[in-house]
């Protein structure tokens, strides 16, 4: 089985190459989804756990409208 580390590192050259920082803010709905479907992970804490750490990280930016919040993908280049 991956490390978390691994995992990540797997979903952003993923996002990346599919160009999901053009979707602009949408809900972790969004995003869950298309975690589960890239890496089969079905573990509700599992996936969440993923998510914030790539938050930690600074993949992602956080939006709150109201009682909604939503999530940026950002694409940063490697120096």
């Amino acid at each position: 089985m991956e490390t978390a580390e691994e995992i990540i590192n797997f979903l952003v050259l993923y996002f990346q190459s599919r160009n999901i920082q053009n979707w602009n803010y949408v809900g972790y709905k969004n995003i869950k989804n298309l975690i589960t479907y890239i890496t089969g992970i079905k573990d509700i804490d599992q996936i969440r756990n993923i998510f914030e750490k790539m938050i930690k990280a600074g993949w992602f930016i956080k939006r709150r409208t109201g009682s909604k919040t939503d999530y940026k993908f950002m694409y940063q280049l490697s120096d």
